[in-house]
Parts: structure tokens; sequence; C-alpha cells
């Protein structure tokens, strides 16, 4: 059964934790704005009722030297350019609570009515109230909100702009982390990925965390299982095969002479049913030999195999052996070339001795088999059939499973070589109607490279 993937657990925990990051340094950002800005309020406050109660004094000689002197009117004192982004404006009142002084962008009518002493928000101003005791002169600085507002903005946003880099970083970070912390678990996949009929080795892959170890441990003990379970059908198969083998021969070799030797019709047509059978089961022995010996893992060889000398062998043997006899066509590159698979020689040679089988039994007695051999390797099979489903193709690679035809066979031929080409890293498609045709089928086989 395919299980459809729930995606990465890799992905999964970098986004997390990414996500979870980022909303936490957002919250501790928020949170150290909002510190930000009371504290900045505060100093604002403090610097405005400070640089009142050093300008008052200052302000008040000049303001009385000038009543003295002038009389009525209101003197403006020009600021710097240096200062005309200070966003702080002054008045200075009499006790009258006429303006005496004022600072030239301050406007003329006064900050704040009544001048209670003290902060208070005017307009656009931030108001401060400062009365002299003894003169009963009364100062009042404003200083503009919006300055403030843009000040405290400006501080803020160097909290949340170092984000914008520390998100991706972080990121990074975290994905480096998480790969090596996942690395025995993926070690660990890989090493049940190659675990096949084939290979049913323990796990080699050291040293795990803690929770990975039980995981290990009982996968180790399921293979054991697996392998002494397949080890011990394989023994049987072979087994028994083996030992039929003699005993169908000794009876087939009997039946072949009792049909010689009897005149009796009715005899003759018994014996040779008895004939039929006998061969059934000795080619039911032979596969399953070979089953067992593609089971063991015979397929793969360091020595590479030459492909058409085994196959004009192979096809050899299949041309005399049919009844009645057939054509097989062999179409292959020319001498010159060289054709050879990293395939042990008597895997290929099972291979290409059930391809042949296969398209013998399944075909009309008067229809050639056609092989193709590519350049490439590729190996094409081909005989005259009436087209088969996909349905019915999928279930062709089953052991022990046949297609609708009453010709004789155990249904193990294409299981065999697939088998067998799984273990070299080779591959096996069967199509229905053959290429370029509309009807027929042909088995196409990928042998490996050298």
């Amino acid at each position: 059964m395919t299980r459809k993937s729930a995606g990465s657990i890799t992905g999964r925990l970098i986004l997390m934790l990414t996500l979870g990051t980022t909303v936490l340094w957002l919250v501790a950002a928020a949170f150290s704005s909002g510190i930000l800005q009371h504290e900045l309020n505060e100093s604002f406050d403090r610097a405005e009722a400070e640089t009142a109660h050093r300008l008052l004094p200052l302000a008040t000689d000049s303001a009385l030297d000038r009543e003295e002197h002038s009389g009525e009117g209101v003197h403006e004192i020009h600021h710097f350019e240096l200062n005309r982004d200070q966003g702080l404006v002054y008045q200075l009142r009499l006790p009258g609570g006429r303006l005496a002084l004022k600072s030239d962008d301050a406007p003329a009518t006064p900050l704040s009515e009544p001048a209670t002493p003290g902060f208070r928000n005017e307009g656009q101003y931030r108001v401060y109230t400062l009365v002299d005791p003894d003169t009963q002169l009364t100062i009042q600085m404003g200083e503009s909100i919006a300055h403030r507002g843009q000040a405290i903005l400006s501080s803020t946003l160097t909290l949340f702009l170092p984000l914008l880099m520390l998100i991706p970083l972080s990121a990074l970070v975290i994905f480096i982390a998480v790969r090596r912390g996942l690395r025995p678990l993926t070690t660990l996949q890989a090493e049940i990925a190659a675990r096949d009929s084939a290979n049913l080795t323990p796990l080699d892959i050291g040293r795990l965390p803690g929770e990975l170890t039980p995981i290990a441990t009982a996968l180790d003990r399921l293979i054991e299982r697996v392998r002494s379970a397949l080890e011990a059908e394989r023994q049987f198969a072979a087994n028994s095969a083996h030992e039929l083998r003699t005993p169908i021969a000794g009876a087939l070799a009997q039946t072949q002479r009792l049909i010689q030797s009897t005149e009796d019709e009715h005899s003759r047509s018994e014996a040779r049913k008895i004939e039929t059978t006998l061969r059934r089961l000795a080619d039911l022995a032979e596969k399953l030999m070979q089953l067992a010996r593609a089971d063991a893992g015979m397929a793969a060889s360091a020595e590479p195999a030459s492909i058409l000398p085994v196959l004009n062998l192979v096809a050899a043997d299949v041309r005399s052996r049919a009844r009645p006899p057939r054509d097989i066509l062999i179409e292959a590159p020319g001498e010159g070339a060289s054709l050879a698979a990293r395939i042990n020689i008597d895997a290929l040679a099972i291979v290409l001795r059930n391809l042949l089988d296969n398209a013998v039994a399944h075909s009309p007695p008067e229809t050639p088999i056609n092989v193709l051999v590519a350049a490439d390797r590729t190996i094409t099979v081909r005989n005259a059939s009436s087209p088969i489903s996909p349905e019915a193709l999928a279930r062709l690679r089953r052991r022990f499973e046949r297609g609708a035809t009453s010709a004789s066979g155990s249904g193990l031929g294409l299981a065999i070589v697939e088998t067998i080409l799984s273990q070299v890293g080779g591959e096996l498609t069967l199509r229905s109607p053959a290429a370029g045709g509309a009807d027929g089928f042909e088995a196409v086989v990928r042998l490996p490279p050298v």
C-alpha cells in the first residue's frame, strides 16, 4: 500500500521554530517599544522642565529691564537656525497674564490657559508651566507633540528593523541546527530504504540518540525474523524443486517409453496426458529453482556479461524445444558492436529464457518471435497476441499470476525476471499493444551499463 507523505519533519520544524522565534521577537520588541515610549516621554518632560527652570531667571531679568525702559510690548527672541528642529517654544507672562517675552515661533496666544504649574497637553504642544514665586512671572515651555512622536517612532524602528535581517539569519541557523539534529534520523531512513528481499543485513548506523535506539533495535529484530522466514522459504523451494527433478525426470522417461511400447491407442492417449502433466511439473520445478536462486541475490556480478552470445545460445535452445518449431528473429547491432552489462551470466540467461519461453507459450504457433537488441543494452522481446488491458499487465508481474490464456505455465517467469533485474539496477517494462501496432505484446528489458 502506498502512503501519502504528510510533509517533511525538517521543513515543519524549521517553519515552526522560525515562526515561534519571530513571534517571540516581535512580542519582545513591542513590549520594549512600550517601555521605550514611556521612558522617552519622561526624558522629554524632564528636559522640558529643566529648560524652563534655567530659562526663567534669564527671561525674568530681560523682561523686567524691558518693562522699565520700554513699557508695553512683546519681545520676540529669535532662534539660531541650528535649533530650528528642536520643536521647543516658550512664552514669558507677567503677573497680570500679559505676554512679555516669547520665542519667535511661539504663538501670540497663551500656550495654556489657565497657567497652572505642571505639565499639560494643549493642542499640538506638550506644555510645562513654571511660576516664579518671587516675581510671579510665568514661563510656559511647549514641545511639539509631533516632534516627540517622530523621535519615538525613530527609536522604535531601531528595535524592529534589525528583525528584517535577524529573521532570515535565524531561519538559516535553525535550518542548520535541525538538519544536524535530524542527521541520525536521515541515516536511519537511508538504511531502512536500502533493505529489501535481497538485502536483509542488520542496520549499520553506529551510535544513535536515545529516542531512535529502540526503533533501530526493533527493526533489526524484525529484519532478522523476515530474513529467517525468507531463507526458510527459499531453502524449502530450492530443496523441494531439486528433490522433485529426479523422480519427475524418471517418471517422464517411463511414460515416454510406455507411449512407444504400447499398441493400444487409448493407453497411448492416457500416457500422453500423463506426459503433459509431468512436463508441467518439470517446468514448475525448474521455475522454482530459478526463483530460489533469484531471491538469493545471484544476479549481481563484478564481471560484465556479453549479451549477444548468451542471447544466441538461449534462443537456439528455445527453438529446439519448441513444439511446434518457432522462428525467433534476432535484430542486433553489427559485429563490431560490444554489448555487455554488469550482470551475472547465469542470471542473464535466466532472464532471456523466461522472456522467450513466455513469448513462445502465449503467441499463435505460426507467428515469429522478434527480439530487438539496441546499443543502449535494451532488449525487446515481441510476440503476437490480443491486446492486454493495463490492469492485466500490472498483475502479470505478480508471482503465480497468469493472464487469460489456455497455454501451460506457472505464472513465475516475469516475476523471476523482475526480481533479477531489481538486483542489478535494471528495469522491466511490459506493453500491449506493442509499440507501433494495434495488438501484440512486448517485454522491454533495460540492462545496467558496465
